[in-house]
Formats: C-alpha cells, sequence, structure tokens
C-alpha cells in the first residue's frame, strides 16, 4: 500500500509560487503580493497596537469590519462623493478586496 494517494503525482506548484519563481528573474519588480511596507511602522501605531492589545482588542473582528469604523469611514465617502450610492466595503485583505472589485466589474468572458 503506497503512502500518499495517487492523486499526488498530479500536484504543481501553487499559481503563486510560479509567479514568485518568475518575478525573481525579473529586474524591480513591483511586489502587490501581501503587502510587506518597505518601512517600519510608525511608533505610535506601534504604540496604539499595544494599547489595543492589553485592552484585549486582540480577537478576530466581523468580517464586515468593526461598526464604528465602517460608519466613520462611509461618512469620508459621503462627503467627499456626495452620491448615496457611493458605499464602501471594508475586505481582510487586499488580495480578496482585488478578487471582490473585479468580480464586481469584470464579466466572464470580458476582453480588457
Amino acid at each position: 500500500m503506497p503512502l500518499l494517494a495517487d492523486r499526488t503525482r498530479a500536484f504543481d506548484s501553487s499559481g503563486i509560487r510560479k509567479v514568485f519563481d518568475l518575478a525573481a528573474k525579473m529586474k524591480d519588480p513591483i511586489n502587490f503580493s501581501i503587502g510587506q511596507p518597505d518601512f517600519d511602522v510608525p511608533e505610535a501605531i506601534k504604540d496604539a497596537c499595544i494599547d489595543a492589545i492589553r485592552a484585549g482588542k486582540n480577537a478576530y473582528t466581523v468580517t464586515q469590519g468593526l461598526p464604528a469604523l465602517r460608519d466613520k469611514l462611509q461618512s469620508q465617502v459621503d462627503q467627499r462623493f456626495g452620491q448615496p450610492d457611493r458605499k464602501m466595503l471594508i475586505t481582510s485583505g487586499t488580495s480578496g478586496g482585488l478578487s471582490l472589485v473585479m468580480w464586481s466589474l469584470v464579466n466572464p468572458g470580458t476582453k480588457c
């Protein structure tokens, strides 16, 4: 009896791994993958994070974002655009946000 299932012979590198391998061969590629900044986090933000952790704010939030954050951002959107149909959306990461944007704006088969 083999140690691994037969289907493991068909496994290949993930798509993202192939992209990283390709980018490694390029001159000065721009990395949009996981949001690693090229600067340190400002001290005020570090302090605020430490304070939040000490206050017990260290669990997952609701997926749609904290109501206070959503309300504040929506008021900024309303103030800037003045259009009732301009609603903001909070996502848990850039990749998911970009995927939602593309799914919202581009139909299957659309040629760009």
